[in-house]
């Protein structure tokens, strides 16, 4: 049976490409690639119209299978759109129209045609310094020191958040968390939303859990799931990733998450959860331990250091396992 998201998505697709050229629609989760100018809630009017009337600098939506992309149009001859940052979009898109206006909340940004040649520059720019590892490095750290010295202001400024298990609506929200904090493919990322963490109680596999502020940003992110997808030879759910943003640390997020992982795999009839933490990483073990998490045994242990080598793993891993419902 079709998820709610993919029928929603299918008969937005289909008015979109059934609307008459020069009509406008607003459209909404479309925007992750040009992050952070757009974010997750934030919506796009787009203007129905093929490649033919786009030049580089006009923001094209594009249609990727079944997903909305709106992209930066960086050439015409030959046809090439990417994101904000410089990633180059998938080959095959379908083009539906140009983006010529944007809201967020109450406030609409119109985008002219003479502010293109602003926004290709722009573009050029942020892909170029955004290609350098330094650069990346640096802003990261700037925001991390300037976004975690105070938890309670950090407290105030985030607001209230919900943590809850991920659906297929959130993936927009995921991939913007992802581009930032996680070196998970975006790829990897939609297929396990779509075939194994998004879908019903009945059919879910694994799980992800997220925490989420009032407008529907991602702040904080784990999941679980069988590590026999990756050809490694060992048994049961292994909470795969625990990432927080600097923003929220320390306010009870990271425990939040896998008391939420926790549930849901006593829920799906696992006896027990593992996890594999890099040996360094002290915040991460205080965390398990103060949930009831202990070292798993030399066997074990020995065990999933020994997979992970053989896959070109090299730091050293502490195994954790908890029994769950006890």
């Amino acid at each position: 049976m079709p998820s709610r998201r993919a029928s929603s998505a299918e008969v937005l697709l289909g008015v979109l490409e059934a609307l008459p050229p020069g009509h406008r629609l607003w459209v909404r989760g479309a925007g992750r690639s040009l992050a952070p100018l757009l974010r997750p809630g934030d919506s796009v009017r787009v203007m129905r119209c093929g490649p033919g009337l786009l030049a580089p600098g006009d923001i094209a939506l594009m249609r990727q299978d079944r997903e909305l992309v709106a992209q930066v149009v960086v050439s015409t001859q030959p046809w090439r759109t990417a994101s904000l940052l410089g990633l180059a979009d998938a080959p095959g898109g379908v083009t539906l129209g140009r983006v010529v206006a944007i809201r967020r909340g109450r406030w609409v940004v119109p985008l002219p045609r003479p502010f293109r040649p602003a926004l290709w520059m722009a573009q050029r720019a942020a892909s170029t310094a955004w290609a350098r590892p330094w650069t990346r490095l640096m802003s990261q750290g700037v925001w991390d020191f300037l976004s975690g010295w105070s938890r309670p202001l950090r407290r105030r400024l985030v607001g209230p958040l919900e943590i809850r298990l991920l659906t297929e609506d959130d993936l927009d929200a995921l991939l913007a968390f992802a581009q930032e904090r996680l070196v998970v493919s975006p790829g990897f990322l939609r297929r396990q939303l779509r075939e194994r963490w998004g879908v019903s109680d009945a059919g879910r596999q694994g799980a992800a859990a997220g925490a989420f502020d009032a407008q529907g940003r991602l702040f904080g992110f784990a999941w679980m799931d069988s590590y026999r997808q990756e050809g490694l030879q060992l048994e049961g759910p292994w909470v795969r990733s625990l990432v927080v943003s600097p923003r929220v640390r320390r306010m009870g997020v990271a425990t939040g998450l896998l008391r939420t992982l926790m549930a849901e795999a006593l829920r799906q009839g696992e006896a027990w959860l593992f996890a594999d933490v890099d040996d360094d990483n002290t915040a991460s073990l205080r965390t398990f331990e103060r949930l009831g998490f202990q070292r798993a045994d030399a066997a074990l242990t020995q065990q999933a250091n020994e997979a992970w080598d053989a896959s070109g793993q090299s730091k050293r891993l502490v195994v954790m396992e908890r029994r769950l419902g006890a």
